[in-house]
């Protein structure tokens, strides 16, 4: 039974990080500095933090992207992004029965400021010029704010649906 929770995990973990890579990749807006983009790969690793395991998250968020910086052209921003997007997975909970709890409204918030913030100075990093972002800081806040309006969107019609219990999902680590 433990084999089969831990496979289990280990295939959606791998589901996870795919689709986080082809939407971070495919629909995203470039925003001129550094070969920077705006997507709304978030929400998919939102959604896996408020359905996996914490680890499993996180796994799943540097992979996916990750690879999505590396294979788009953006190598320069693997590193941050393999730093910032678990960070990101560590507000949410995938112990609450539904996924629309107190916890996960706030993570929504405080996802989307590290990630926007953590953007910030590693571009202030890579560019050796904090000025240099400024350019673009305020643009940058359309990702956060819609990934984190499509997500509770989305949370809400799967919490409607009991996609909880429909997929029997552990946050048990094996």
């Amino acid at each position: 039974m433990k084999e089969n929770i831990k496979t289990r995990n280990l295939v959606i973990t791998a589901l996870f990080a795919a689709l986080i890579y082809v939407i971070t990749a495919f629909l995203h807006i470039p925003t001129g500095f550094n070969g920077g983009y705006i997507h709304l790969g978030d929400i998919l690793i939102y959604l896996s933090a408020v359905l996996l395991p914490t680890p499993y998250a996180m796994i799943s968020a540097a992979i996916g992207a990750g690879l999505s910086d590396a294979l788009s052209g953006g190598m320069l921003w693997v590193l941050p992004t393999i730093i910032i997007k678990p960070v990101m997975v560590l507000f949410f909970t995938s112990k609450d029965n539904n996924i629309i709890c107190k916890r996960n409204i706030s993570a929504v918030f405080l996802a989307g400021i590290v990630g926007w913030f953590g953007y910030y100075l590693a571009g202030g990093i890579i560019s050796g010029n904090f000025i240099a972002p400024l350019a673009t800081f305020f643009m940058e806040l359309i990702q956060p704010i819609a990934s984190g309006i499509i997500f509770l969107m989305l949370s809400y019609s799967l919490d409607r649906i009991k996609i909880r219990k429909s997929i029997i999902f552990t946050s048990k680590i094996i």
